[in-house]
């Protein structure tokens, strides 16, 4: 037991000199940002060995071992594949006016286990994500990790992270708006619509051609491209927003299954596609080799290791690609049908592969081109191979005399169909788009409006019990943590049944929101007016010296005069009781507080009473 409360102890000083160690040069959260990317300032520490703990990692940072981060220094947040742990630690500094709700997001879908600490004053926030935890349990549904951070204006925080997997550790973060960030993500999704409506419409087309032609080498380009969109769906974190959000491990297996499998299929397209050069070069060997690593990896990682996998998937591909462009030349300068579109689309590949290699090495940064080279690349390749395929079927239809020009004739509608559905789609997507906002924008408005009806009166606007409940709980916590008082005032209106009775409810109305409104013009914009019954109403005035009470109740009773002015009728004269109690001067429970002030109400009425029969 000793020893916890020493490592607790320990623990809230580390927290301390964390945050007056990044007091200096913490990133300032601005209400005119919308979008706040966070890199400068951030320190970094690279853990092997067994996980340190949020206490330990602490340790290390007040022992120096965290590094600046430099703000010119390509890849800084990028670490490659590794199976460090990584912490981060980003000091961060509100302004005096800010909105408190902010989502912190990581750009990176992949990463396996993420651990966000926001500690402020030895307070901390823990929350925990990543692709190892189911999609359909996050708090916030979005493709990346994303976390609700609630920033107070004014306020120094310190923002510690923990990031493991066995893939690729990029950890690029933003501090966003919430508003900012779905604007952000309209243009996200409609990319990745365009590049999956590109796949999907050239997948059904070579299946189709497949299916015409039997011939095998469009079903394994069917198979390429199929399992290199489920791969790139894997890392953008789409297969688990929409594919398997209740499977976490499939979630979290699909970019190298993606990968691994659209591997093997493509070195059997290569094999088939250039037929002749691979033998002529005495190379027929190699890409049934490349498609046989592919499948052995693609084992290994579901039955060994997932990083050692994506090592090997690293390095596999590279050897493809290089191989696919050098035959692919040869082939050109031998005239082969479809070399020019083959060779110019592995070496878009090839850049993209090299990219995104070098990125996962940890040499180049991480943005928006570096991160979507692989997706950049595979779209062109997969344009200019299916540009390569039709120039293949173009040679072979030049030896036909009609059926040449028939068949060139369908495929262009087809083409010209699928630009005019794109098209349609992207205009949908833009009315979708504009109908969603006018649904959120009415959503707003019918929120605000219930919340208003929900804490006041219908009658006098005034605030209601709930809200006076709420208000009394604030003020009492305000008050027991920086002292003071607070009074509470009771008020009845005096001989109000009569007015109902005699006058009619329409204009016992009319009293009632006089008196509201003549109180609440007596209260300062820090008080709260409710009214809590039919003719009781309560006053909670803060700030207040205890020996004001009886100051308070006259500035009160002020409210009689003048008697309420009627249209079509006289005066009506007012006359209410007041009871006053003082927190936490009477006491300290808000019940009995109440009950003092109604007591105190109840002895005025009837003193007001005594005093009335006695004149007469």
């Amino acid at each position: 037991m000793g020893n916890r409360w020493l490592q607790g102890i320990m623990l809230l000083v580390l927290l301390g000199i964390c945050g007056s160690t990044a007091a200096s040069d913490s990133i300032r959260v601005a209400a005119d940002r919308q979008a706040l990317p966070l890199r400068e300032g951030v320190r970094v520490h690279r853990h092997s060995g067994e996980p340190l703990s949020l206490a330990e990692a602490q340790a290390r940072f007040a022992e120096g071992h965290f590094e600046r981060v430099a703000e010119d220094a390509p890849g800084a947040l990028n670490f490659g594949l590794t199976r460090d742990e990584i912490w981060l630690q980003i000091p961060l500094e509100t302004a005096v006016t800010l909105p408190r709700r902010w989502l912190l997001e990581v750009g990176h879908a992949s990463l396996d286990h993420i651990d966000v600490y926001l500690i402020q004053n030895g307070v901390m926030l823990h929350r925990h994500g990543g692709d190892r935890r189911p999609f359909s349990e996050r708090t916030l549904p979005h493709r990346n990790s994303l976390f609700a951070l609630d920033l107070a204006p004014a306020t120094r925080y310190t923002l510690m992270m923990r990031v493991r997997s066995e893939g690729t550790v990029t950890v690029p973060l933003t501090l966003w708006r919430p508003d900012a960030l779905w604007q952000n993500d309209q243009h996200h999704y409609m990319a990745l619509g365009l590049y999956y409506g590109l796949l999907l419409g050239l997948l059904i087309y070579n299946l189709f051609l497949f299916i015409s032609l039997r011939d095998p080498l469009y079903l394994t380009y069917v198979g390429f491209i199929g399992f290199l969109g489920i791969g790139q769906a894997g890392l953008s974190g789409l297969t688990g927003q929409f594919v398997w959000p209740n499977n976490a491990w499939l979630a979290d297996q699909s970019p190298i299954i993606g990968v691994t499998l659209a591997g093997l299929f493509g070195a059997l397209f290569v094999q088939r596609f250039l037929a002749d050069t691979p033998r002529r070069l005495r190379l027929s060997w190699l890409m049934p080799g490349l498609s046989l690593a592919y499948g052995l990896t693609f084992l290994y990682s579901l039955l060994v290791s997932y990083h050692l996998a994506a090592l090997a998937v690293n390095i596999i591909s590279m050897v493809l690609v290089v191989a696919a462009l050098g035959m692919g030349s040869v082939s050109l300068y031998r005239r082969v049908p479809g070399a020019r579109f083959f060779v110019l689309a592995w070496f878009c590949l090839l850049l993209g592969v090299l990219i995104i290699a070098l990125h996962n090495l940890g040499i180049l940064p991480s943005n928006l081109l570096v991160t979507h080279a692989m997706m950049i690349g595979s779209a062109l390749e997969m344009l200019l191979l299916s540009l390569a395929l039709a120039d293949r079927i173009h040679d072979l239809q030049r030896q036909k005399d009609v059926a040449q020009a028939e068949a060139l004739e369908t495929r262009q509608r087809m083409l010209e169909m699928g630009r005019q559905n794109e098209q349609m789609l992207e205009a949908r997507i833009v009315e979708r788009t504009r109908r969603l906002e006018e649904a959120n924008r009415l959503l707003q408005q019918s929120h605000e409006q219930l919340q208003h009806q929900a804490n006041h009166d219908v009658l006098t606007g005034l605030a209601n019990r709930k809200l006076l409940n709420q208000r009394l709980q604030e003020a009492s916590a305000r008050v027991d943590r920086h002292g003071g008082h607070f009074a509470m005032a009771v008020v009845d209106l005096n001989g109000f049944k009569p007015i109902n009775d005699t006058l009619g409810h329409a204009i016992g109305d009319r009293v009632l929101v006089e008196l509201a409104q003549r109180l609440q013009a007596t209260a300062r914009r820090t008080d709260t007016v409710a009214r809590v019954g039919g003719d009781e109403f309560v006053l909670l005035l803060e700030d207040l010296p205890p020996d004001e009470r009886e100051a308070i109740r006259h500035k009160l009773l002020a409210c009689c005069h003048p008697p309420v002015e009627m249209e079509d009728g006289p005066a009506i004269p007012l006359s209410i009781s007041v009871g006053i109690a003082i927190y936490p001067n009477d006491t300290h429970d808000l019940e009995a507080l109440f009950t003092l002030a109604d007591n105190a109400m109840y002895q005025d009425k009837t003193a007001s009473r005594a005093a009335t029969l006695g004149k007469a």
